[in-house]
């Protein structure tokens, strides 16, 4: 009886045995999103294992992920536990790739041993013709002074051409044949010496992923392994077309967003859902933190006491006063601050926001790991745009067409180049910042020939020429003249400035019967002045600006214009 309960126990045992294996499952990448500067990617891979722990492992990721972004997720038939996922780095031989160099080499040594024979070949058929051409000779004509003519026939002379055509022309055939095989062993040569300097030696390190696994009972699905890597970014860049309209028809502008990618992550996305964000998980996630500054005192040194005074033995912290505490704090402060400053500008540049957009690009995509650009196009839209004619005479007298425009869309989008456009015409590049839904625009578009500007100065008043003058006043006017030569009308912005002073001793002063601003310190620059009207077809303006200076007589000041 109890053989036969220990029989039964060891049967049951048996049946219910747990095993334990490793596996590795193919894996292909399915999805990956991009910022700026980084990228999330996310590995599909199906599993088939029996009841037990088992591990699944994934080779040759890249050597730089991050390991503490992996995240492992999935569904599937029968409950499975991931317990833990591990990471180690693996060293990948070149046996397989030396094997491959040592294949190559000796192809290519065939492949010359070949050539050389050809070589000979060619120069035993030259040397067969050059005696071909001897034998002739001799048939014809005599080898020397004792030699006599020798009579040949009609019948003879042919057969004996015949022949020699016949034999010269497959030596021809044979040359031909052997020189063209030579050219087809070079470009042999030539594409395995190329294959064969890229599979130069090198070390090269990956990445291994483990993902234990406790499966109670047979299970198989899908899992999704995700992690981040840094080798990887997109940038923004756009086509502005603008339509100027002929008047009946408004002005409209086309907006086309398109991003280029860019990755050299150690492996290729091939037929991935591709993801653009605007997000920065690489960036600063809160503001930075303002330290207190505090000014002491500092009392001078006595010249020459260095020399006659020993220098005090060096205080401990506790023992020195506060003010030198918080004095020797705020240089140790300024001086660590120097790269925390280098480091924030290279973070302004960058433009980083609290928003976050995303683009996802319709199909899928494949973005080699050779580091070269992946143009694709993100979004378009049709905007409408209000064009103005902006001229800043006393620098440049031609006038540049801009168009203003409000951003649509919902989500922000970031700055980059803009190529321009106009009625179809390319006309140069320009800039646009980090801009969000509704808010306002401006592109230019180059110069605009069909306004004419001229500025003339009509009124000069001053004493001694030059950079100083001790003259006690100064006088100026100009006239600008302004005409629109477009069939439409055209609002205009003239931009100019007058002086300003911050002393009491100078006055400045408009001269009278000038034309009135419509704004004045311009973008908050003081003195810069802004004309803003509408002209009609063929319509001029002219607009009258000046300005007078008085100072006390002996004092010298900089008038420069």
């Amino acid at each position: 009886m109890r053989l036969l309960l220990a029989t039964l126990l060891l049967a049951t045992t048996s049946c219910t045995t747990v095993f334990a294996a490793e596996f590795s499952p193919a894996s292909h990448i399915d999805a990956v999103t991009v910022f700026p500067q980084g990228a999330d990617i996310i590995r599909e891979l199906a599993y088939d294992v029996p009841a037990g722990s088992h591990s699944l492992i994934l080779m040759d990721l890249p050597q730089n992920i991050d390991a503490q972004s992996i995240r492992v997720e999935g569904a599937g038939e029968g409950e499975l536990l991931v317990g833990s996922v591990d990471t180690r780095n693996r060293y990948l031989g070149n046996d397989a790739a030396d094997a491959q160099r040592k294949g190559i080499e000796k192809d290519i040594q065939t492949l010359q041993v070949e050539r050389q024979g050809l070589d000979q070949t060619v120069a035993d058929l030259q040397q067969q013709r050059n005696i071909l051409y001897s034998l002739a000779d001799k048939q014809l004509v005599p080898q020397s002074t004792t030699d006599t003519t020798k009579a040949i026939d009609a019948v003879q002379l042919g057969a004996l051409l015949d022949v020699v055509g016949q034999r010269l022309a497959g030596l021809s055939k044979d040359v031909t044949a052997a020189q063209n095989r030579q050219r087809d062993i070079d470009e042999k040569i030539n594409a395995l010496s190329a294959k064969l300097g890229e599979l130069a030696p090198a070390d090269e390190y990956r990445t291994e992923v483990v993902v234990n696994v406790d499966a109670a009972a047979a299970a198989k699905g899908k899992l999704r392994i995700s992690y981040r890597v840094q080798e990887a970014s997109w940038v923004p860049f756009y086509d502005a077309r603008l339509s100027i309209g002929d008047g009946k028809t408004k002005p409209l502008l086309d907006l086309i967003q398109r991003a280029e990618v860019i990755q050299n992550t150690g492996e290729s996305w091939k037929d991935v859902t591709l993801v653009l964000s605007t997000a920065r998980p690489s960036g600063s996630t809160a503001a930075p933190d303002m330290m207190a500054w505090e000014i002491s005192k500092v009392e001078p040194q006595v010249a020459g006491a260095a020399n006659n005074v020993a220098a005090p033995a060096p205080m401990a912290e506790a023992e020195m006063s506060l003010d030198d505490q918080d004095l020797g704090r705020s240089i140790k402060m300024r001086r660590l601050e120097k790269p925390k400053l280098a480091i924030a500008q290279k973070q302004a540049v960058v433009n980083t926001a609290g928003f976050q957009a995303t683009y996802a690009i319709a199909g899928r995509v494949t973005v080699d790991n050779a580091g070269q650009s992946k143009k694709v196009r993100i979004t378009s839209g049709q905007l409408e745009a209000a064009l103005s004619a902006v001229v800043v005479p006393r620098v440049d007298t031609t006038a540049y067409l801009s168009a203003a425009f409000t951003v649509a869309g919902t989500g922000p989008q970031l700055g980059g180049i803009v190529n321009l456009f106009r009625d179809g015409v390319f006309v140069g590049q320009g800039n646009l910042p980090l801009l969000n839904p509704t808010e306002k625009a401006e592109l230019g578009f180059g110069a605009d020939d069909l306004i004419k500007v001229k500025r003339a100065e009509v009124k000069r008043v001053a004493g001694e020429e030059g950079f100083f003058t001790s003259s006690n006043g100064d006088e100026r006017a100009w006239d600008i003249t302004i005409k629109n030569l477009h069939t439409q009308a055209m609002p205009v912005r003239v931009i100019d400035r007058v002086p300003f002073t911050a002393s009491k001793e100078i006055e400045i002063v408009e001269i009278p019967g000038m034309t009135p601003p419509t704004v004045r310190d311009l973008d908050k620059k003081r003195g810069v002045l802004a004309w803003d009207f509408t002209l009609d077809p063929q319509a001029e303006n002219a607009l009258k600006t000046g300005y007078k200076i008085t100072w006390p007589e002996g004092m010298q000041v900089s008038v420069v214009e």
